[in-house]
């Protein structure tokens, strides 16, 4: 019964067009001070994504270190695959950076608003 509900569920979404994947996604905040700091939450937690990438890295490193010398194509995919790790990170990185700075921004901006209304006194 479990495996029909299924079937059908799945015929649905195909004679609709639903994609139920795009339809559970989150929508981003707009605002980048709340994104960055769930980004960057998630980026230094234990076990979260900063250790998962770290951890990526050294796999690629062991086993390009495992390859013989001549097998350049191999020692050329995990280059590649650390290569795309450090991007990652750095993408992470500057998501949480340009959180950072727009905080700031918004901080010296209401710092300036109170000595303008203190100056206008």
């Amino acid at each position: 019964m479990h495996n029909l509900l299924t079937r059908f569920a799945l015929w649905l979404c195909r004679v609709l067009d639903v994609n139920p994947v795009e339809q559970t996604r989150l929508k981003a905040s707009p605002d980048a001070v709340e994104r960055a700091m769930r980004w960057d939450a998630f980026y230094r937690e234990e076990g979260g994504l900063s250790d998962m990438i770290a951890a990526l890295r050294i796999e690629a490193f062991e086993a390009a270190a495992e390859l013989d010398p001549s097998d350049t194509n191999k020692i050329y995919y995990w280059a590649t695959a650390d290569r795309n790790l450090r991007r990652l990170e750095g993408k992470v990185r500057a998501i949480v950076a340009t959180g950072r700075l727009a905080k700031d921004h918004a901080e010296a901006a209401e710092r300036m608003a109170v000595l303008r209304v203190a100056k206008s006194i």
